[in-house]
């Protein structure tokens, strides 16, 4: 492309290059050309040539690409595959979590998914979601049930693995004005770093944790409630 072509080129142009390659990602017969890393930061996922010809494939690229309605007519067939699972031990509600696709985490719940079944490596899929600040899909985990206390093998917490990372301020928040907060916050991994540590050496919302375990603390004292008769036991 040149330079006089650079120029000519509008935000309808770009827009319109978006939706294409979004249709391309979309479409299981060319989302192979898409590498996606979503089960581990450090290593790239195995692409599926074809995700058609195997039905936990399809299941899971689903997941991960956020078709709901592929999602949906997959699991009227063989509703027993909302508990399939890859090599690694990932559901399609860890795809969907990865991949922050709300829609499809109600549809994988609705049909009977497992909140916290664990991978290989002990993750929840409320850990997956909280290692990529999918805050959404946090918020629609908790409300279904999602264990905050999970530990991987590492004995890392979601909150560990959101307090490690430097953009995680909205899953931060959520995570921490949750009432056992406190509690988990100062749960130590297998390297004996609490959620806390972790924020001042890895992150910069470490003030988030100094401001807001304070207020949980004394929210769930006793001298916060109005019972009169519970403050004089």
């Amino acid at each position: 492309m040149t330079d006089s072509d650079e120029d000519n080129l509008n935000f309808d142009d770009l827009q319109n290059i978006t939706k294409q390659i979004e249709r391309y990602k979309n479409d299981p017969d060319t989302s192979g050309m898409f590498v996606s890393g979503w089960d581990d930061a450090d290593q790239d996922v195995t692409v599926v040539d074809d995700p058609k010809a195997n039905p936990i494939d399809y299941i899971l690229w689903a997941a991960e690409n956020g078709n709901v309605q592929i999602l949906n007519e997959i699991l009227s067939k063989r509703p027993d595959l909302v508990h399939a699972c890859d090599s690694d031990g990932y559901t399609p509600l860890h795809r969907a979590a990865y991949g922050n696709h709300i829609l499809a985490i109600a549809s994988l719940l609705k049909a009977g998914a497992n909140i916290n079944l664990k991978t290989e490596l002990g993750w929840t899929p409320l850990h997956s979601a909280c290692n990529w600040n999918n805050y959404e899909a946090v918020a629609r985990l908790l409300a279904a049930g999602a264990d905050s206390y999970a530990v991987s093998d590492g004995e890392q917490t979601p909150l560990h693995l959101a307090a490690a990372v430097s953009h995680s301020k909205s899953t931060l928040l959520i995570l921490l004005l949750r009432e056992d907060s406190t509690e988990i916050a100062n749960k130590c991994n297998n390297s004996g770093e609490t959620p806390i540590q972790l924020a001042r050496g890895h992150g910069i919302y470490a003030p988030i944790f100094e401001m807001v375990l304070p207020a949980v603390s004394y929210i769930r004292s006793i001298a916060f409630t109005c019972n009169s008769y519970m403050k004089e036991v």
